[in-house]
């Protein structure tokens, strides 16, 4: 019976598009045996190139660059659309491998080398595939010179050549500071549910200079991620991120009494009307005198926060905040991120929280607007007290970003 091998490379590349990694590899690797044993080695290199490619997305990453080595001794003889395919897959190897700095010299070196050959298709896949690499390893402001000397060699007209470009201008555009920025990952979720419930978690990406719609974040190390979690959340382990996680999913993490108050508010009541209902409702379930002044004192706290909000564009001229939980929900969507990073859950337990904490913020705000504003008071009552201080002039910067950017999430998708 002879062997299909035709068939079976068709199968593994199936088994790629589906996310079977695995038997991709496996599938790539008896395709090369037949080839290798039919004396076609430039096919076969091509194979066991992809192979590689395929055991480091499968997570052996040594088999992969073994694999890699071995082909990589007999390129040299090989034609070069060969050398050039060997180079695309050792980029995905290498970046696999965390050696980043090289595979994005691979991959350059494989758009070279099907340029060469007037295959600009696959030079422009190979270029981009460059491109991504350069800004993973050097970050914005370090990948502005690589990236126009890479866009020099591009092949114009290209849709490879008009993605550079703009990862390029998006380099270019961001300031000279790693936070307060708004990042997109080219390589993230663009639109859809997914998406939009990524832009809930908006500010504090925006705050920390993260992208705001990827989860996964290759530039942060994951014990960076288990020190924030054990330091600020006193999370340790997945039980412990999971009971912090539920809780924001709850918007049960912040202050009770902070929503309880809003609730007490009737649309046009002024402020003792306001007061008054916040002691009723206080008395009425014997809470000490002492508790309810100081509540009747916070509400006048956001009575001054509101009336800032109104003054700064974050909300409008007769708009008030009408709920606080917007807090939990946004810092829900980081805590996926976090969560993922530091390894206490997979990447499908991630999104369903992700989706969870905006189908919650759907349910509760109007509008993108309502939604930062209630996210904000949240914030500050938490953390500024009254001072104006650098927790709201960094909260302020957070929301223009992402009401004005027309790069903004909040800009290019509706609410809910």
């Amino acid at each position: 019976m002879t062997f299909d091998t035709g068939a079976t490379l068709d199968r593994a590349r199936k088994y790629e598009r589906q996310g079977r990694p695995g038997e991709a590899a496996a599938a790539f690797g008896s395709a090369a045996e037949a080839l290798e044993a039919r004396g076609d080695l430039a096919s076969g290199a091509a194979a066991r190139a992809r192979q590689a490619r395929a055991l480091a997305a499968a997570g052996s990453t040594g088999e992969a660059q073994r694999i890699l080595d071995m082909v990589e001794r007999g390129t040299a003889s090989l034609p070069g659309e060969v050398r050039a395919v060997v180079d695309g897959q050792a980029a995905h190897v290498l970046a696999a491998a965390g050696r980043t700095a090289e595979a994005a010299r691979r991959a350059w070196a494989s758009m070279s080398g099907f340029a060469s050959l007037h295959d600009i298709k696959r030079a422009d896949v190979a270029g981009l595939h460059a491109a991504r690499l350069i800004l993973r390893d050097a970050g914005p402001r370090g990948a502005l010179r690589p990236l126009r000397e890479l866009l020099a060699q591009m092949p114009p007209g290209g849709q490879g050549h008009r993605q550079v470009a703009a990862l390029l201008a998006e380099a270019e555009r961001r300031p000279d500071r790693d936070y307060d920025v708004l990042v997109t990952d080219p390589d993230g979720v663009p639109w859809g549910r997914v998406a939009a419930a990524l832009a809930v978690g908006a500010h504090l990406a925006v705050g920390n200079g993260v992208a705001w719609n990827s989860l996964a974040d290759s530039d942060e190390n994951p014990r960076d991620d288990r020190m924030l979690l054990e330091r600020d959340w006193g999370i340790t382990d997945p039980a412990s991120w999971r009971e912090q996680m539920d809780r924001l999913l709850d918007a049960e993490n912040s202050d009770p009494a902070i929503q309880m108050m809003l609730d007490r508010r009737g649309r046009g009541t002024d402020p003792r009307a306001w007061r008054e209902a916040i002691a009723g409702w206080c008395r009425e379930r014997d809470i000490a005198e002492g508790t309810i002044r100081e509540l009747c004192d916070m509400s006048g706290l956001i009575l001054r926060y509101e009336a800032r909000f109104r003054a700064d564009g974050l909300l409008a001229p007769d708009g008030r905040v009408e709920s606080v939980y917007g807090y939990d929900f946004g810092r829900a969507v980081n805590m996926a991120r976090w969560g993922l990073n530091a390894g206490y859950c997979d990447a499908e337990e991630a999104e369903k929280c992700v989706l969870l904490a905006g189908h919650r913020a759907h349910q509760v705000y109007p509008s993108w607007e309502s939604f930062s504003a209630g996210y904000v008071l949240g914030r500050m009552l938490r953390f500024d007290e009254g001072e104006f201080g650098e927790w709201y002039e960094r909260s302020l910067a957070g929301h223009r970003i992402l009401a004005e950017d027309p790069a903004s999430p909040w800009r290019r998708m509706a609410w809910g």
